[in-house]
């Protein structure tokens, strides 16, 4: 089985749209067998959050095998539905206003008047509403990892003070160090990440950082995999 997986996509339409047609038409992709990973961050910056989930929806109906794995800005949309959690002013500070305006909402003709707990609850029912059950149910079953014999796909990363299964949901949303970072950082398996923006995939023996920015640099990056081959197969939207 060949495990496709992509990088954070921010709400970048075209790019991911591109890149779904250049994997499902790639040579090593089997529609009966294969598995494509999404390492999370769907939403904010980009302007086509709901169009994004819409095309990713596409493809699950298709009865193509998708694992959706959860980032750091989709956590912030989970807090805010389901744990009722007032955090938009800081998520402001990540890109909430383009999500929400991709689904028919302006966030400053609710904030105007303040982050006031009524407030904000007017905003979550709205957003609730437009969302509808199809996409709120997308966002309640995102996943925190993903495992394979070799790799371990996760959305940031890992501590690499702990062990794998000692991992936190923050760990995974929120991981950055110089000691995982480094080129020589060894573990059990290879992590396969995104979170972290580069200007070039980063290939190292236990860690592959798939997110090259594609909200500010028009690139979405993608990895294929196998656990019976050590090939590292890149692509991205802009690659032939």
């Amino acid at each position: 089985m060949n495990i496709f997986a992509i990088g954070d996509i921010h709400g970048c339409l075209t790019e991911l749209t591109i890149l779904h047609k250049k994997i499902l038409t790639h040579e090593k992709f089997d529609v009966k067998t294969d598995l494509i990973i999404y390492l999370g961050d769907y939403i904010d910056r980009g302007k086509n959050s709901k169009e994004v989930i819409n095309q990713i929806l596409k493809l699950k109906k298709k009865e193509i095998k998708t694992i959706n794995l959860m980032g750091n800005h989709d956590e912030f949309m989970i807090d805010f539905l389901f744990n009722k959690k007032n955090n938009i002013k800081n998520w402001l500070n990540f890109g909430l206003d383009q999500t929400i305006r991709s689904y028919g909402i302006e966030v400053v003709d609710f904030i105007k008047d303040g982050f006031g707990d009524d407030i904000i609850d007017n905003l979550r029912n709205i957003l609730l509403e437009k969302m509808g059950e199809e996409h709120t149910n997308f966002f309640k079953n995102l996943e925190l990892s993903s495992t394979s014999e070799k790799y371990l796909f996760v959305h940031a990363g890992i501590d690499p003070k702990k062990k794998l299964e000692d991992q936190s949901k923050q760990d995974f949303l929120w991981s950055r160090s110089s000691e995982f970072f480094d080129k020589d950082f060894k573990t059990d398996k290879i992590i396969v990440h995104g979170h972290t923006p580069e200007l070039d995939i980063v290939s190292h023996p236990y860690r592959i950082n798939i997110d090259t920015g594609c909200y500010f640099s028009g690139i979405l990056s993608s990895v294929c995999l196998n656990d019976n081959s050590d090939d590292r197969i890149f692509m991205s939207n802009s690659t032939n």
